[in-house]
């Protein structure tokens, strides 16, 4: 009796935890690129549920934002942007104007992506303050990406080469702002090559964070490490160095996969619909939380890293979508993956010693991981539901 609350009392945390990062994680973000004679252009991308409650633009108040609400509250829009966001140039301010709006899915979520044009009146240190959405959701961040243009000597003296070979001279630069750090500065004549590097270490380490489904998929592939499949149960695996091997083969097969296909995918190898990476990743999921339950295959070294060049697709559309630069695109690609794999290990340093001390008890193989794993399952099916 005590094992089966403990079991329903851990499933409800669980699922109350995926509800709440499915449906309440607020994100957005920011990319601005240099232009000729101190201008930006660039997009800021919010989720339409938070941008339609604080904006006034769901004006039905149903809490689905629709295309038409969009369209006919743009200028609402447009004065609630110009409120929150603000650019300038050392001390003197730049003018901000809007585009219409469009729609776009990342990671499977969609965003209301808002075009931006920046006018400064001269080139210097670039400042952005951001408001937006605290008052909603305390909790939101905006990840921006600036692409800076190089130091005025360096463009000088490049005067007579052609405008793609100076864009490829300019700074990729990343930061996040939340309700405790709404300011930000970027200045190209102090910003380095090791600074790109690790701004885009933190860009990947973020995706794999808000990256939900990834995350889930980890857990799932994971959930049975430490269990052994004898005479069609699950049972306790009693060594540990098996664990420990087997979490490193099934870890290093999905690294490996999504790795190979992040970086063929950025580099413009490879290219797949987004809508049906989005899909398949989904279904990854589903497929992977069912075998725990339903086990067809047991040994799930190349099926991991089968699911694992999906998902290695679905952080190169992040990485596409937020307009990571076409400068230094070997370096870029190779620090937002290793970001990832960052933020990836750190999820499995959390989740396996967990897992080793709840192979002890007998509840965890009859019930706990066949709950959690319905858990997940259910959620993928609603993903594969939207996604479809």
């Amino acid at each position: 009796m005590k094992a089966l609350v403990v079991t329903l009392f851990l499933s409800l945390l669980v699922m109350n935890a995926c509800v709440v990062n499915a449906h309440e994680l607020s994100s957005g973000y920011l990319t601005l690129n240099a232009g000729e004679e101190n201008t930006y252009s660039g997009e800021l991308l919010l989720k339409p549920d938070d941008i339609g409650q604080v904006a006034g633009l769901d004006t039905n108040g149903d809490g689905a934002l629709t295309w038409g609400e969009i369209h006919q509250n743009q200028p609402l829009l447009e004065s609630y942007i110009a409120k929150v966001l603000s650019i300038r140039v050392d001390d003197s301010p730049c003018q901000i104007n809007l585009s219409m709006p469009n729609i776009r899915s990342i990671s499977g979520d969609s965003y209301l992506v808002s075009p931006i044009q920046v006018m400064c009146e001269s080139g210097g240190t670039l400042g952005i303050h951001y408001d937006g959405i605290f008052e909603h959701s305390p909790t939101h961040k905006l990840l921006v990406n600036v692409n800076l243009a190089d130091q005025p000597e360096n463009r000088s003296q490049e005067s007579s080469q052609d405008s793609s070979q100076n864009t490829s001279d300019n700074t990729s630069v990343t930061s996040v702002l939340d309700t405790d750090n709404r300011s930000v500065t970027f200045d190209a004549s102090t910003t380095s090559l090791t600074a790109l590097f690790i701004s885009l270490v933190y860009e990947g380490v973020w995706h794999i964070f808000i990256g939900i489904d990834h995350i889930l998929f980890l857990v799932a592939t994971l959930l049975t490490v430490n269990l052994v499949r004898e005479h069609k149960q699950w049972q306790k695996e009693p060594s540990t160095s098996r664990i420990l091997k087997h979490t490193v083969i099934l870890v290093s097969a999905f690294t490996l996969a999504h790795s190979i296909t992040l970086t063929a995918t950025a580099l413009n190898f490879i290219a797949l619909d987004s809508r049906l990476v989005e899909l398949g990743i989904a279904i990854s999921v589903l497929l992977t939380a069912l075998n725990n339950i339903y086990p067809l295959i047991v040994r799930l070294g190349i099926i991991t890293f089968a699911f694992g060049l999906l998902h290695g697709m679905g952080f190169a559309s992040v990485f596409a979508d937020l307009n990571a630069q076409s400068n230094n695109l070997v370096l870029s690609v190779a620090a937002f993956n290793i970001g990832v794999e960052v933020g990836q290990l750190a999820i499995v340093a959390v989740l396996l010693p967990l897992l080793l001390w709840l192979r002890h008890f007998a509840f965890y193989a009859k019930t706990l991981m066949p709950l959690l794993s319905s858990v997940i399952a259910i959620i993928a099916i609603n993903w594969t539901i939207q996604r479809w």
